[in-house]
């Protein structure tokens, strides 16, 4: 493949993802209030689940909510089957991320946790998908096929999910005044802590 093809491609997938994250920020609502006041004001924990790359980003939603304070942490769908969805009670609230809203393991987990007293926040493609309709907040992610590897490969919608659960994480921080003197104490090592100690 020549040079200036390959570049060709590469140029306009980045200008497809970025325009992907740039939807997602003008499509922002008042859902998305409804999650920042969820998850902040919740008394039970956040739980966040996904399959294949979305569940690699849920990972990281976990880890960043985490990191704010915010008591979070990540369950495989398929393990939450069995038997881990015990977890969930009233109070709690999972954030489950699914492209097309209509995987199997995904969704009987939301409907467990639904019948255990969690509420439920998804991002999907797909708002009128089941697990859309078993949610209490959803959250649209924009259907930009033209950001995705071959139009199937989950590269730009991944993106958009990763920059939305930013700005989730973001709005949680501040609404709960979680402080960066905080984060210089639970966050002593690397090179965040060197940032936030200057």
């Amino acid at each position: 493949m020549a040079t200036d093809t390959i570049l060709t491609q590469a140029r306009g997938l980045l200008r497809a993802e970025g325009a992907a994250i740039l939807a997602m920020a003008d499509q922002l609502d008042e859902a998305f209030c409804d999650a920042v006041t969820l998850v902040s004001s919740t008394t039970g924990v956040v739980m966040t689940t996904g399959s294949g790359t979305s569940g690699t980003i849920a990972r990281r939603l976990a880890h960043l909510l985490a990191t704010c304070g915010v008591h979070a942490f990540f369950v495989h769908p398929a393990d939450a089957l069995h038997g881990s969805s015990a977890a969930v009670t009233d109070g709690d609230v999972l954030i489950v991320l699914s492209k097309a809203g209509k995987s199997a393991e995904i969704n009987d987990f939301v409907q467990v946790a639904r019948e255990r007293g969690g509420k439920v926040i998804s991002l999907t493609w797909k708002p009128d998908s089941v697990l859309g309709t078993l949610s209490d907040v959803v959250l649209a992610l924009p259907n930009a096929v033209d950001a995705e590897g071959d139009g199937v490969l989950p590269f730009g919608s991944t993106l958009a999910a990763g920059a939305l659960c930013d700005a989730l994480c973001l709005g949680v921080k501040n609404v709960r005044g979680f402080t960066l003197a905080t984060l210089a104490q639970t966050h002593p090592s690397g090179a965040t802590a060197e940032l936030v100690r200057k």
